[in-house]
């Protein structure tokens, strides 16, 4: 059976962490596949399956729309969406089955819509057979959003499994071997369900069982996506490293920790905001970070004078911080900018959110005034530019791919271009 469902070479081949995940993500399609049944069901009475008012013109028709309704949302959310998988791939992973959950249910309720009649109280609410439409199309959506979502997720963590400390593995093996175990995992899901789903009749009944399937699966997926140890840096591992890399009072005698992959694995948040920037040591929000802007956005964010300082006193880094005005009196924590310039790489990235991250626990350690802004980064910058060496090759000795890492979701919005560039254009 292990050569069947395993890949090559296991456990060699592949990262320790890729069996538990295999496990739960076993469970949570089986779970996937029983909730399908329900979707299904409930998608076909909302075509009009046993109902003898309703055509198949209809039916085709409202085919077609949720088709239609599917091909846009992929075709938007890889736009949108398609280069921030990797960098957050455990979030993506977890919400991507959230989505779906979101289609299974729309699916399995639909029929239920064509009972509501809002349009008696008022002629300008939708009657029951239109919100039973928007909720198939909606679930169209969603589930097309599934897919691409999951889809990369899934693929940087095949990358990842394929990736152990000392050897190589096969992702398309590995790829074959997930795809085997699953066409196992769906077909034993569709069997029972077979012979469950015809009990199971009653809107009670319905909701009941949809209730423990959706949350096994979400629950499995929580604890497969928790299982995931990553080697590579984002914003939250970084900023997780850095705090206690950085913090006198967690090590012993003053020395700085350094954690391994594992470590910052316990400590991650699934579901958080990117852009947050957290002190791990205190576990609070201690400030917001975004990068890729536009000196032009920064323009309207901070003072001419502070957006000038700054364009002149980082000539010779590939990026340029700003940090820009609170934008009312109940903002305490500090909202640092950051732009880059052309040529820049994902060190650089690195270096400008822990720049960011050093910026905004000195501001909330001493809670600095508008004038000292400008001597905090200076401060600040000069402490990355002596610690940044020394805290990479710990990260390294840790077992980090310092090597890869995405500080950024999505594609740079805009660039600082060079003098030399300029010219040529």
């Amino acid at each position: 059976m292990s050569a069947i469902f395993l890949p090559a070479g296991y456990p060699n081949t592949v990262t320790p962490d890729y069996l538990r995940y295999q496990m739960y993500n076993d469970v949570q399609e089986f779970c996937s596949s029983l909730s399908g049944l329900l979707a299904s069901r409930g998608a076909l009475e909302g075509f009009g399956v046993g109902d003898a008012s309703a055509s198949a013109t209809q039916a085709l028709l409202l085919t077609v729309l949720k088709d239609v309704c599917s091909r846009f949302t992929t075709i938007i959310g890889a736009y949108y969406f398609g280069t921030s998988l990797y960098p957050e791939t455990k979030t993506f992973r977890f919400l991507a089955d959230v989505i779906n959950d979101t289609s299974i249910v729309l699916d399995t309720i639909s029929p239920y819509f064509t009972s509501i009649s809002l349009s008696t109280t008022s002629p300008y609410l939708p009657s029951g057979s239109t919100l039973q439409i928007v909720a198939l199309c909606m679930s169209g959506a969603m589930r097309s959003l599934c897919g691409l979502v999951a889809g990369g997720s899934k693929a940087a963590l095949t990358d990842h499994f394929a990736s152990p400390v000392n050897s190589k593995g096969d992702v398309g093996e590995l790829n074959a071997k997930s795809a085997s175990r699953s066409t196992v995992v769906a077909l034993t899901g569709v069997l029972l369900g077979t012979l469950i789903i015809p009990y199971i009749t009653t809107r009670t009944s319905i909701y009941t069982a949809l209730f423990f399937l959706v949350f096994g699966h979400l629950l499995a997926n929580y604890l497969a996506v928790r299982s995931v140890v990553l080697r590579s840096f984002n914003r939250q591992r970084s900023s997780i490293l850095w705090s206690t890399f950085r913090n006198p009072k967690v090590g012993a005698n003053g020395r700085s920790v350094v954690l391994t992959p594992k470590d910052v694995s316990d400590r991650e948040i699934i579901l958080d905001i990117p852009s947050r920037i957290r002190d791990a040591v205190a576990n609070k929000v201690i400030g917001h970070c975004l990068l890729s802007v536009s000196v032009q956005y920064a323009m309207t964010r901070c003072n001419t004078s502070h957006v000038l300082k700054m364009l002149q006193y980082f000539q010779e880094e590939p990026y340029v911080l700003f940090v820009a005005e609170p934008r009312s009196w109940r903002q305490r924590e500090p909202c640092i900018l950051v732009s880059f310039k052309e040529g820049y790489g994902s060190l650089d990235q690195l270096r400008a959110w822990l720049h960011a991250l050093e910026i905004a626990a000195m501001w909330s350690a001493r809670h600095m005034r508008t004038h000292e802004i400008e001597d905090m980064v200076l401060s600040t910058h000069e402490t990355l530019r002596k610690q940044f060496s020394r805290f990479m090759g710990c990260m390294k000795e840790a077992g980090w791919n310092i090597e890869e890492g995405a500080m950024m979701m999505g594609s740079p919005s805009s660039v600082i271009m060079s003098p030399e560039t300029m010219k040529d254009a």
